[in-house]
């Protein structure tokens, strides 16, 4: 009786939490896929952490990544920052941290992830969306704070030109990494079409594009961090060739294709837990 209880008081702050959000580091950090395509703040500014406290990075195996917090135990990422490595004893979500290295930073070891069963790690990065799953729980407060999910495909269209990517990766190409700290700059959407055009390759349902004249872009580093949109989680940085270069988008995993799947593997993630 007293596990079924404590099964079903994890599913009620669990389904609540959901509900109410709407080692070293190594400087080389690790490509992943093909050498001009590549998951990727240029032309950015530095913000305190506050502005964007579900903002986390996530380092494997000496490649760096960030992520959002969706709720107290799972951050939201995109797949290819597991290319490198899927050994989760060499895997660290630092959360609460303006910088890479942070002494005031919440360090968390993993307890498992999962990555989108169709993900394809080739030039088209296809269904690049993963769930991380902390040996929690993270501890929120003013620096550390869940994200809030999109819910429609209001956002979609090329007349939005507001959205605000954040990151600590290079603030060129090439490099270096950010050493003002956490990184914001604002993108705005480019049609699918016209994406696959400049790109010459298939801009599926599951992504969408963002672009700064060629002088604004997320960069190596940046990957899988949140894309936000009037406060909302909508994207997830994927790839793009080159950073924040002329007629070149970046490309996006599309948060709201995912909602679904989000969801099923939120729960799927509590029914093995309370089976333990």
């Amino acid at each position: 009786m007293k596990s079924r209880l404590k099964c079903f008081q994890l599913f009620i702050f669990f389904l609540f939490d959901y509900v109410a959000k709407g080692h070293d580091y190594v400087l080389n950090i690790t490509k992943t896929g093909t050498e001009d395509i590549e998951g990727k703040i240029v032309g950015g500014e530095p913000v305190s952490l506050e502005s964007f406290p579900f903002q986390v990075q996530i380092f494997n195996y000496g490649s760096m990544c960030s992520g959002s917090i969706i709720n107290s135990w799972t951050v939201l990422t995109a797949a290819h920052c597991f290319d490198v490595n899927k050994n989760i004893h060499e895997m660290r979500v630092q959360a609460g941290s303006r910088y890479v290295y942070d002494f005031n930073a919440k360090i968390y070891d993993v307890k498992t992830f999962v990555v989108h069963r169709k993900y394809n790690n080739t030039a088209q990065f296809a269904n690049d969306i993963a769930l991380l799953f902390v040996d929690g729980p993270i501890q929120l407060g003013n620096v550390a704070k869940k994200a809030i999910l999109v819910n429609n495909d209001a956002w979609m269209s090329p007349k939005e030109k507001n959205f605000k990517v954040t990151g600590w990766g290079w603030t060129q190409y090439g490099g270096p990494i950010s050493d003002l700290g956490l990184m914001m700059t604002h993108l705005k959407f480019v049609p699918s079409k016209e994406c696959s055009r400049l790109h010459n390759l298939k801009i599926g349902k599951d992504m969408f594009c963002l672009y700064g004249d060629g002088k604004r872009d997320t960069c190596k580093g940046d990957s899988g961090g949140g894309v936000l949109w009037k406060g909302l989680i909508v994207g997830i940085t994927s790839h793009g060739d080159g950073c924040a270069k002329k007629h070149k988008p970046s490309v996006y995993a599309n948060v709201w294709y995912f909602r679904k799947w989000i969801e099923h593997n939120l729960y799927r993630f509590y029914d093995i837990m309370c089976r333990r």
